[in-house]
């Protein structure tokens, strides 16, 4: 476990996983909503969800790789 002294101090400007994971699932609902009102908007919304899902998963995977530690 590290300690607050320890973390990387330039994360600055770097969104969180866990946002782009949000935003996927408001993209999935949203195009759930939008196709029971067959809206043509809802295609859009259905490719961009796995878009979402996949960053987050891309933040997910490097926030948990093993650091080298000395």
């Amino acid at each position: 476990m590290t300690s607050h002294s320890n973390m990387v101090l330039n994360n600055k400007g770097k969104i969180p996983w866990y946002l782009y994971f949000v935003g996927g699932m408001i993209y999935t609902a949203l195009a759930g909503w939008l196709f029971a009102e067959s809206s043509p908007l809802a295609w859009i919304c259905f490719l961009s969800a796995p878009v979402g899902f996949f960053y987050a998963w891309r933040g997910w995977q490097h926030e948990t790789e093993p650091r080298g530690e000395p």
